[in-house]
């Protein structure tokens, strides 16, 4: 069912006329670069929100276009949610319509803000992700990563690991740690089945290419 909601959900947001003439705004941007487009993203959010983010803030960004807008995608690979907490997990801004959305991950709150890990986020983050010391890496900061969410419970803390993209399939994991000692209690893992093929949604998808300049 998970997967194919997902779908489409994408159908939805992907899915354009082809026939629609090039947006010469979409054009202007990319041709301004990467760069440009993710400060006017950032400007867009900010001018929403009392608390203000900036790029460093995030563990990825993507800039995405088609010939008819550009996806602008703000994201974390880990997030570590204490009890009674709510943060925004990813922020996609369209433009040049300035559309904003945002997914959230919830443990227990309703009062979404903005991601900060204090120096106790990051000590619970590397007893679980880096228990030895040995990964300099453990928020793959640069790219999209499979996401890991750490949720604080009474006694344990529950690690949910998933693909970024289930309905393409993948892998998911549930585990259970001990709060003190760091021992795994329980695990429970899986496989997505990727999504069926759809006929006519191929072919009407809409085409993004990445902007790395």
């Amino acid at each position: 069912m998970k997967s194919v909601l997902l779908l489409t959900l994408l159908s939805i947001q992907m899915t354009y006329s082809q026939n629609a003439k090039p947006n010469k705004e979409v054009k202007r941007l990319v041709k301004l670069g990467r760069e440009y487009i993710i400060e006017s993203a950032l400007k867009e959010i900010n001018e929403s929100e009392t608390s203000k983010i900036k790029k460093d803030d995030f563990h990825f960004i993507t800039v995405k276009a088609s010939d008819q807008r550009i996806l602008v995608e703000f994201g974390y690979n880990v997030l570590y949610l204490p009890k009674n907490t709510s943060y925004y997990s990813d922020i996609i801004v369209e433009l040049p319509s300035k559309n904003v959305s945002k997914s959230s991950e919830s443990n227990g709150s309703q009062n979404t803000t903005f991601y900060n890990p204090t120096t106790e986020h990051l000590r619970v983050i590397n007893l679980i992700l880096n228990p030895n010391g040995n990964n300099s890496n453990i928020f793959h900061k640069g790219a999209p990563y499979s996401p890991t969410i750490i949720y604080e419970e009474e006694k344990h803390y529950r690690v949910d690991f998933s693909s970024r993209d289930p309905y393409l399939g993948g892998s998911f994991s549930t585990e259970e740690i001990d709060k003190e000692t760091g021992e795994i209690l329980s695990t429970l893992s899986g496989h997505y089945a990727p999504a069926p093929d759809i006929p006519g949604v191929i072919e009407d998808e809409e085409v993004f290419i990445e902007i790395l300049n």
